[in-house]
């Protein structure tokens, strides 16, 4: 009725700064081997998606969860 439209984001692993303060290299380093581009993500890349969400490309889409991630099967 409002037009609101609600949608969420679910990325895998991204590297950013407060990640690197409670998360050792070691680990992180693991958990980007793990993704199909042997990397973490870019913030800019998660952020690229959300912005896709607010704009108007996506009138009609609501009530989605957008995985972003390169998972290996």
């Amino acid at each position: 009725d409002y037009g609101v439209r609600i949608n969420a984001v679910a990325p895998s692993i991204a590297k950013h700064p407060f990640l690197a303060k409670v998360t050792s290299d070691d680990l992180l380093d693991e958990l980007a081997s793990r993704e199909a581009y042997g990397r973490a993500a870019e913030v800019w890349e998660i952020a690229a998606t959300i912005a896709m969400l607010a704009s108007d490309y996506t009138t009609y889409l609501t009530g989605e969860i957008v995985s972003i991630s390169s998972q290996r099967a």
